[in-house]
Order: structure tokens, then sequence, then C-alpha cells
């Protein structure tokens, strides 16, 4: 076959592709089982001991999910930190029971201070298509979801925190 017939069938199946993912987006209409919104908004609090979470975000749509923003502000003495070298957080949300990793992120620095407090104001984000038990989750679903931060004080020492997290509001859209 010469390289223009192999141009016209991968055009055409190209196009029947996009047909086909077409009509499967045109038969629920772009909406969330079983409530009919198109999209949900969830904005999550916690305070643990030692770090606050603050308006982490949870948006979804039957296409995609999205986990992140938010900030971590610690309660704790500042100067405790002062000189850390190792920062993480790391947010899960509970499925079946069983916690999953949705975002994490990390700081070290073998022989320099991290500066722990510069990089908690404003944490990453995560958006893709949502796991197969993602699309019909709801604030009750996001129940159990906690997010775990460890990091090394000025004497190298390693601590763990897992802060719980709630839904404090809660939006959604039919349009």
């Amino acid at each position: 076959m010469n390289v223009r017939k192999w141009s016209y069938i991968v055009i055409a199946l190209l196009l029947v592709t996009n047909g086909v993912t077409l009509g499967l987006l045109l038969q629920n209409n772009g909406k969330l089982p079983g409530n009919g919104n198109r999209w949900e908004a969830f904005t999550l609090n916690g305070k643990g001991q030692k770090w606050q979470v603050n308006d982490y975000k949870v948006i979804r749509t039957s296409f995609s999910i999205f986990h992140g923003k938010g900030s971590l502000t610690y309660l704790g003495n500042p100067q405790d930190i002062k000189d850390s070298t190792y920062f993480d957080y790391t947010y899960f949300k509970l499925h079946d029971g069983e916690p999953w990793v949705i975002n994490s992120n990390s700081a070290s620095s073998p022989n320099a201070s991290v500066d722990i407090l510069a990089n908690i104001k404003h944490l990453g984000s995560i958006e893709g298509a949502p796991s197969p038990w993602e699309p019909e989750d709801t604030a009750q679903g996001l129940l159990g979801s906690y997010m775990e931060v460890n990091w090394k004080d000025n004497q190298g020492q390693l601590h763990t925190e897992q802060v719980p997290m709630s839904v404090t509001e809660e939006f959604s859209g039919k349009e």
C-alpha cells in the first residue's frame, strides 16, 4: 500500500473513534451518575496537633477530577523547623476502607535547610480521568480523607502527623 492509502485509512479510523467517543459522551449528557449534576466541587479543611489543612479542593465532572491547591499551616513554633532538611505531604482518600494516595509532594536537601514555611503556602494539584470508583464519589465519600505530613525538626528527628479532613463547603451545578 502506498502512503496516500494509509493516510485515508488512518483518517477514517480517527473519524470513527471520534464519533464513538462523541456518542458515548452525549449518551449521559456529561452528567455525573446518580445526581444529574454536571460538576461538583468540595472544599476540605482539617486540623491536627502541629498542622492545619486549609481550603483543599476536590472538583469533579463525569470526565475529570481535580485534587489540590489549598495550603498548610504549621501550628507549632516556626523556629522548631527553621533548619529542617526534609518535608513532605500526601493526600489520601479512602476507598473500601483502604487509603489511596491521590497527591504527594516533597522537598529535601542533604546539605542545607528546606524552607518549609515557603513550601506550604500553595499546595500542588493533580487532574485527570477519574478512577472507576470516583465518578460516584460524593461529600460522604470524602469522609476519612486525610493529609499525612512528614518533616524533620532542627535536630533531624523525623515526625509524622495525619491530619483528618472534612468537607466544609460543597457546590454543584446542573449547567
